[in-house]
């Protein structure tokens, strides 16, 4: 019996079928961004030599690529293309120690945005990519899938697409013991 061409088919990819395993980055800052990679996940170089390094920070054999290329110019803020790649956390508790970390590092975000569905830090890599750390804003997928697929999204799908709040407010109220539930509020309009 032949096999069957996956190409052939009408049905969407299906859940566990594929995941995004890695991205590339071409990068003008090689050294910099190699370094910045390195503290901001703790990645570990899988291989490396003078112009690409492949890195990862789980039991994946690489999530990310980098490499250099002396043709590569910086790419126009407003240029098409991917916006920023995101990284969720599994709790607050993981978000804020990450958060200090870096801000112990001297890497800050330059965006904290409650989008309601998540709490947001975005985060400017040395050649201006930028790199989302979230964490989600409801105790499960199924009420984060519920909040995107409502007309609640409305109110974030606008820039800045939510609500600035204060990372060091974050922080502050996590050490206090405040509750998931009021983490998830930081920045919103009701809860000044």
């Amino acid at each position: 019996m032949p096999h069957s061409d996956s190409t052939q088919s009408s049905s969407p990819i299906k859940k566990g079928h594929a995941y995004i395993s890695h991205y590339g980055i071409r990068a003008q800052r090689y050294q910099e961004m190699l370094q910045w990679y390195r503290t901001v996940f703790c990645a570990r170089v899988q291989h490396e030599n003078e112009f690409l390094s492949f890195m990862t920070f789980d039991e994946e054999h690489h999530r990310l690529v980098i490499f250099e290329d002396p043709d590569t110019v910086d790419k126009p803020a407003s240029a098409a293309g991917v916006d920023h790649i995101g990284y969720g956390f599994a709790n607050f508790g993981d978000l804020v120690t990450t958060y200090e970390r870096l801000k112990a590092e001297g890497i800050s975000p330059f965006m904290p945005l409650n989008h309601r569905f998540t709490t947001s830090l975005y985060y400017h890599d040395p050649d201006g990519n930028e790199v989302e750390l979230s964490v989600d804003n409801f105790p499960t997928k199924e009420e984060c899938d519920a909040f995107v697929r409502s007309t609640q999204m409305n109110e974030i799908g606008k820039p800045p697409f939510g609500y600035i709040f204060d990372p060091d407010e974050l922080a502050r109220l996590y050490h206090q013991g405040e509750s998931d539930e009021r983490l998830a509020r930081i920045g919103l309009p009701e809860a000044q």
